[in-house]
């Protein structure tokens, strides 16, 4: 939403994509921020788990004919609070680590490593990249989805980040 405040967008901080030395894979390391005030931490201190979603999309750009969506890969991301232990919780596409403070836990679901997102992509060949963290708000609970409703206080923008992939030929690549 435009009303959303400027500390309430999940920024991308930080891109690298490498080819995998094991296989045709390639892998993405990225780094974002992600919101962590207030009543992000009593949403959580509530028991709500809040959900995140990896995106990322590769096109292949053709002159002559509509853009070849190449790849689509998605990664879920939560963060929860644990009450017995009292400590916050990190899940990247469902491995949980759990940390003493929001902030760690926070910056733990802002981390992509090492995430093998695509294989088989043509030699010698520009793609065009995009990538970002989103907010699923759809996953919160019913009350805090009316409440997000009424005021924008759920209002968390992501942005996208694009950038031109290229791929090398395979024999510079290995």
């Amino acid at each position: 939403g435009s009303q959303a405040r400027a500390d309430d967008t999940i920024r991308v901080e930080d891109i690298r994509f490498e080819r995998s030395l094991a296989d045709d894979a390639w892998l993405l390391w990225a780094r974002f921020s992600v919101p962590a005030g207030p009543r992000i931490e009593q949403a959580l201190r509530d028991g709500v788990t809040l959900h995140y979603v990896v995106e990322f999309d590769l096109t292949r750009p053709r002159w002559w004919w509509w853009d070849q969506k190449t790849v689509e890969a998605r990664q879920a991301h939560t963060l929860s609070y644990h009450l017995l232990t009292q400590r916050f919780r990190a899940g990247i596409d469902g491995d949980v680590r759990e940390f003493a403070t929001l902030a760690e836990a926070a910056q733990a679901v802002a981390q992509v490593s090492g995430w093998s997102v695509v294989a088989d992509l043509e030699p010698n060949t520009s793609y065009e990249a995009r990538l970002r963290l989103r907010f699923d708000r759809d996953r919160l609970p019913k009350s805090y989805q009316l409440g997000a409703m009424t005021n924008n206080d759920w209002d968390i923008d992501s942005e996208w980040k694009r950038f031109t992939l290229t791929t090398a030929t395979s024999a510079s690549a290995r």
